[in-house]
C-alpha cells in the first residue's frame, strides 16, 4: 500500500510529497476542480505504486480519461468501440462444428425471395382477374373497384358480402348471375336533376296592401308638383353638384340648399309617394309576366322528362299569363291618372297567385317523387349487380385455383422462415456458450436497460469482439454516435467487471492491489449519476484492495465520504491506535502550485436526500423501480433517518434492530402493526444500505420509505411540511 508521493513532479504540481499527517489510507476519496491538477495526481499514484520493483502493471487497475482509448479498440478506423478478445477451448470448437452444421441448413435469402416474389405474383394475377370480372359485370354502371390496398383475400369477403345482400333481393342465383349493369337510371336521374328550376318572381305582400289604400285615396290635381318621372331626374342631376357649384349643364348660378330642399319636399308629397309605390307593384307585376314566359319554356322539357300528367300544370300557368297582362295595364292607367279613381281587381289577383303556387309545387312535387322512385331502382340494381360480380368472382375456377397456391406456398414459405429462424437462435445459443464473455454483455446490457439507456452489447460475429448496439436499430454504432456520458458508462462497467474473478462481482481478481478511479462520473448523464455514485461506495466498501476515488463534483465527494468517518483515529483499551482505513482529500492551487489539504465532510446535503426520498414515497407501489434506484434508496433513508434523529431527539442513532424498542418508545409506536413497519424501516436502513451483494427488496425499499416519511410527519410536522416543499 502506498502511503504517499515523493518529489511528485507532473503539471501544477512540483516536487511535491505527501507531508506525514497527510498520508494515504486504504481508502481514498479526493476533491478537486477542474483544472487544480487531479488527473495528474491520479497519474503520480500509478507511478508511485510501480516504482517498487515487486509491483507489475497488473497488480493495479485505473480509470481515467484515457481509459477508453486504452482498453476499448478501434476496428479499421469504424470508431466502432470493441472490448478485449474471446478465447478458444476444446468446447468452442465442438460448438464451431455444430454452428456450421446448423448454417447448412439455413434456406438462403434467395430461395426465400423467389418464393416470395412468386407469391407477390400469384396475388396480382388474382387481382387482375377480379378487376377483369368487375368491369365486365358492372358495364356502363358505376360501380367502383374494390380498394387497391385491400389484400386479395378481404377482396373476396368484400364481394363475398355484396353477394349475400343481393341475394335479399334476389334469392335466385341463376337469375342473379344473369344480371348486368347499365347506366340508364343513371342518365335519367342525372337529367331530371338538370332540369332547370321553375320559380315565379314574387308580389310582396305589404306592397300590394299599400296600393289597395292608393286605388281607394283621391288625388287631386296639384300643378306646383312636377311629375314623377321630373323629380327622379332633377335628384340624379343634383348628385353631379356640390354646394357652391354652378349649374353644369347651363352654366347658369345654382342654388343647391334650395334646389335639395325642394327635392325633399316634392318627394314627401302624398301623390308623388304613391306614384312611386304604383310603379314599384306594376314592376313586381311585369317580373312575375316574364317568370310565366320563362316557365312556358320549360314545358316540353319537364313534359319529356317527368310525363304528360304534369302537362296540365304548364297549361294551367300560361293560362294566367292573359290575367296578369290585364292586372299591369290596370296599374299602368292609374299611374298614368292618378287623380282618376280607378278600379284594380284585387281579389283577382290573389286568386292567381294561389293558383299558379299550387301548380308549381304540384310539378316539383312530380319531379321529386319521380328522383326518389330512381333512386331506389338503382340502389336496387347496383346491389343486384355488384352481387352478379361477387357471385361471378366466387364461382371462378381459376381463382380458386391461384388462392390455393397462394395458401400453399406461403405456408411454405412460413415453414421455412421458422426453419431459419429457429436455426438461428440455436446457432446463436450456441456461440453464447463459446466463452465468459457472454456474462459481461449480458451484464452491460442488464444494467443499460436498468437504467434505461437505448443500448446494447452483444459479441460480434467471429465471436472475438463486442459491439455495441441500439435497443431500437439492429445496427453498429458509430463511437460518435454514443453521448460522451453514455461512453464513459460504457468503459467504467466493463472496468468494474474486470475487476472481479467471477460473474457474479463477488471475489476482486486475486492480483489487483491498487485501485484508482479518477473522476467516474464526469459527463455522465444525470439519470447514470446514481447508479455511479453507488457503484464507487461497493469499492470503497472492498476490503483487500486499496481505492483511490478522485471527483471534481463537491455533491459527490460529499455522497461518497459520507459516513466513512474520514481521519478519526481511536486508541484501543490496550492504547494501541487503530487508525481509520478512510482519508479525504482536497486538492487546491496556490500561486501556480498544487497541493493536497486535509478534507472532512461536514456538509451533510441533508435537504437534497429529504426530497428524494419523499419523492420516492409518493410513487405508487407498482410503479418501476430500476436496479440503480434500488441500490440507491436505502442508503438515503437511511441517511435522512440519521440526520432528522439527531436534531429531533439531539442523540446519535445507530440504526440496528436492537434500537427498535429505544424507537418505539421515542415516537410512542405501541401498535403491533406500526411496529412490524419500524422493523423493516430498520433493516432496510442496516442491512441493505450496507450490502454490495445482497439481495434487495424494491417492496420493503418503497414502503420504508412512506413508513420514515410517515414518522416525521407524525413527530415533526412543521418541519416535513417546508422539507418537502
Amino acid at each position: 500500500m502506498i502511503t504517499k508521493l515523493n518529489n511528485f513532479t507532473l503539471k501544477s504540481f512540483v516536487g511535491y510529497t505527501n507531508p506525514n499527517d497527510l498520508l494515504f489510507r486504504a481508502k481514498n476519496i479526493l476533491f478537486g476542480y477542474n483544472g487544480k491538477g487531479k488527473s495528474a495526481i491520479a497519474i503520480g499514484i500509478k507511478d508511485e505504486f510501480l516504482k517498487d520493483a515487486t509491483k507489475k502493471p497488473e497488480n493495479l487497475r485505473i480509470f481515467d480519461r484515457d481509459y477508453i482509448s486504452k482498453s476499448l479498440l478501434l476496428e479499421n478506423s469504424e470508431d466502432k468501440i470493441k472490448g478485449v478478445e474471446a478465447s478458444f477451448s476444446k468446447g468452442d470448437v465442438d460448438i464451431e462444428i455444430k454452428i456450421k452444421e446448423l448454417e447448412k441448413l439455413i434456406i438462403k435469402e434467395d430461395e426465400i425471395g423467389k418464393l416470395d416474389t412468386g407469391i407477390a405474383k400469384l396475388r396480382k394475377e388474382i387481382r387482375t382477374e377480379i378487376d377483369k370480372i368487375h368491369d365486365s359485370r358492372k358495364g356502363e354502371a358505376n360501380i367502383q373497384r374494390k380498394s387497391k390496398d385491400e389484400s386479395v383475400e378481404r377482396v373476396i369477403e368484400l364481394y363475398k358480402k355484396d353477394f349475400q345482400d343481393a341475394k335479399k333481393i334476389e334469392a335466385d342465383e341463376e337469375k342473379l348471375i344473369k344480371i348486368n349493369g347499365d347506366n340508364a337510371i343513371e342518365k335519367q336521374i342525372a337529367q331530371n336533376e338538370n332540369l332547370r328550376p321553375i320559380n315565379l318572381s314574387k308580389i310582396q305582400t305589404n306592397l300590394i296592401e299599400e296600393v289597395k289604400v292608393i286605388f281607394k285615396e283621391k288625388f287631386g290635381e296639384d300643378i306646383s308638383i312636377p311629375e314623377y318621372e321630373v323629380v327622379q331626374w332633377i335628384e340624379t342631376g343634383l348628385k353631379l353638384h356640390k354646394d357652391g357649384d354652378n349649374c353644369k349643364f347651363c352654366e347658369g348660378k345654382l342654388d343647391y340648399s334650395d334646389v335639395k330642399s325642394k327635392i325633399a319636399e316634392f318627394k314627401e308629397n302624398k301623390r308623388h309617394k304613391a306614384t312611386e309605390k304604383l310603379k314599384q307593384f306594376r314592376e313586381q307585376l311585369q317580373n312575375l309576366f316574364e317568370s310565366i314566359k320563362a316557365i312556358e319554356k320549360e314545358s316540353k322539357t319537364y313534359t319529356t322528362n317527368i310525363g304528360n300528367e304534369i302537362e296540365q300544370h304548364f297549361s294551367s300557368i300560361s293560362e294566367k299569363k292573359q290575367t296578369i297582362e290585364t292586372l299591369i295595364i290596370s296599374c299602368q292607367s292609374k299611374i298614368d291618372n292618378i287623380e282618376v279613381q280607378e278600379n284594380f281587381d284585387f281579389e283577382l289577383l290573389a286568386e292567381t297567385l294561389k293558383e299558379l303556387e299550387v301548380s308549381i309545387s304540384t310539378i316539383s312535387k312530380t319531379k321529386n317523387e319521380q328522383l326518389l322512385e330512381l333512386r331506389k331502382k338503382l340502389n336496387n340494381l347496383t346491389t343486384l349487380v355488384k352481387g352478379a360480380i361477387g357471385l361471378e368472382i366466387l364461382q371462378s375456377a381459376t381463382i380458386k385455383d391461384k388462392l390455393q397456391e397462394v395458401k400453399d406456398k406461403e405456408t411454405e414459405l412460413k415453414e421455412k422462415r421458422e426453419n431459419n429462424k429457429k436455426k438461428q437462435q440455436e446457432i446463436q445459443d450456441l456461440k453464447q456458450q463459446k466463452s465468459l464473455t457472454i456474462d459481461f454483455a449480458d451484464f452491460v446490457s442488464q444494467i443499460l436497460n436498468d437504467i434505461n439507456i437505448s443500448l446494447k452489447v452483444e459479441l460480434d460475429t467471429d465471436n472475438k469482439n463486442y459491439i455495441i448496439k441500439s435497443t431500437n436499430e439492429n445496427a453498429t454504432l458509430t463511437i460518435k454516435d454514443i453521448s460522451e456520458g453514455e461512453k464513459n458508462l460504457l468503459a467504467l462497467l466493463f472496468f468494474y467487471y474486470e475487476l472481479f474473478a467471477d460473474n457474479k462481482q463477488r471475489s476482486v481478481k486475486p492480483e489487483i492491489e491498487l485501485i484508482i478511479v479518477d473522476d467516474p462520473i464526469s459527463s455522465m448523464d444525470d439519470s447514470n449519476k446514481f447508479y455511479i455514485l453507488e457503484l464507487m461506495k461497493k469499492l470503497l466498501e472492498l476490503s483487500n484492495q486499496q481505492i483511490f476515488v478522485l471527483t471534481h463534483s463537491w455533491e459527490d465527494y460529499c455522497n461518497l465520504s459520507y459516513g466513512r468517518k474520514a481521519w478519526e483515529d481511536k486508541t484501543d483499551k490496550n492504547g494501541v491506535e487503530i487508525k481509520s482505513k478512510y482519508a479525504t482529500f482536497e486538492i487546491r492551487k496556490s500561486n501556480g502550485k498544487s497541493e493536497l489539504i486535509k478534507s472532512k465532510n461536514n456538509d451533510k446535503p441533508y435537504k437534497y436526500l429529504f426530497k428524494e426520498i419523499y419523492k420516492f414515497s409518493q410513487k405508487n407501489e407498482g410503479q418501476a423501480t430500476t436496479e440503480c434506484e434500488i441500490f440507491h434508496y436505502p442508503n438515503v433513508i437511511r441517511r435522512v433517518f440519521e440526520e432528522w434523529y439527531s436534531f429531533k431527539i439531539g442523540e446519535d442513532l445507530n440504526l440496528t434492530s436492537a434500537q427498535l424498542g429505544r424507537l418505539a418508545n421515542d415516537f410512542k409506536i405501541t401498535n403491533d402493526k406500526s411496529k412490524t413497519e419500524l422493523g423493516v424501516l430498520l433493516k432496510v436502513c442496516n442491512i441493505l444500505s450496507h450490502s454490495i451483494n445482497g439481495s434487495k427488496n424494491p417492496q420493503e425499499i418503497h414502503q420504508s420509505a412512506k413508513y420514515l416519511m410517515q414518522i416525521i410527519k407524525d413527530n415533526d410536522p412543521l418541519h416535513y411540511e417546508r422539507m418537502k416543499n
